[in-house]
């Protein structure tokens, strides 16, 4: 954001809290921010210390495995587009492109259809191993018939908590995208934090984290409101639903100066 790199954990629930900010210096050392940031949330948040992590493909490294899984005995999860960059993902797509002809007995296929997120989807997964930790490799497509771009979505899932359900595994991999929607891009168009720049990185970072406190505050409020669905939708008075125009209606439905 502006000239400063941040690493970021966001917990999940019924609100979206970034709740810890680390900087980065600079690009390519998001990796020992990440580390900083596994150490500090292990000793601040304790018993609520998250049991599932989801990540990108920047972590999918031997490193980050141990931290995880064997340092603070965690799982983890990631969502990757393709699978060019680890020979782990390519034996995975080579099984499965190729299983009528492999006597694999622990391919698992599901099918089903979102009705909330309004597609059809199928789910193939496999067994592999990275860095010495046995994983499950889920392939996911799905296809969204109303969407005039992007019908056809697939992507590749990685995780090493074995339990998981195919449905939980394809949730998951949603709720990543969510996080990246809903509290990145969400953050940074919002705030305009890409557009002006600090040459000292301790405001810009007091600033972020109050701006991180704001989002899951409003988070909250907005959650609320939903209980009482009548009410909510004559908030909503039948406005395109953006986070500027929910934010706007609230504000006017409200008391006066409630968000100053």
């Amino acid at each position: 954001m502006g000239n400063h790199y941040v690493e970021v954990l966001t917990l999940l629930g019924k609100t979206d809290y970034p709740v810890m900010v680390v900087n980065s210096e600079k690009r390519g050392k998001e990796l020992p921010s990440a580390k900083l940031l596994l150490k500090q949330a292990h000793e601040k948040l304790k018993k609520s210390f998250p049991q599932l992590f989801l990540l990108d493909s920047l972590y999918f490294n031997k490193r980050t495995f141990q931290d995880i899984v064997t340092n603070y005995n965690s799982n983890l999860l990631i969502k990757s587009e393709e699978t060019s960059f680890r020979e782990v993902l390519k034996e995975a797509k080579l099984i499965l492109d190729n299983k009528d002809k492999l006597d694999t007995q622990d391919i698992i296929e599901t099918k089903g259809f979102d009705s909330v997120r309004l597609c059809s989807f199928r789910i193939e997964i496999t067994s592999g191993d990275f860095a010495g930790y046995p994983v499950r490799i889920a392939h996911l497509t799905e296809y969204y018939p109303k969407r005039k771009k992007l019908q056809h979505v697939e992507c590749w899932i990685t995780t090493t908590d074995l339990s998981l359900l195919p449905e939980e595994i394809r949730e998951a991999a949603h709720l990543r995208w969510h996080i990246e929607n809903n509290v990145f891009k969400r953050l940074s168009h919002l705030t305009g934090t890409k557009r002006f720049y600090f040459k000292d990185s301790k405001p810009f970072f007091n600033m972020l984290k109050l701006f991180c406190a704001a989002i899951a505050l409003f988070d909250i409020l907005f959650n609320i409101l939903q209980q009482d669905k009548e009410f909510f939708k004559s908030i909503l008075d039948g406005i395109k639903l953006t986070w500027k125009n929910i934010f706007s209606q609230i504000e006017e439905t409200l008391e006066p100066d409630i968000f100053i």
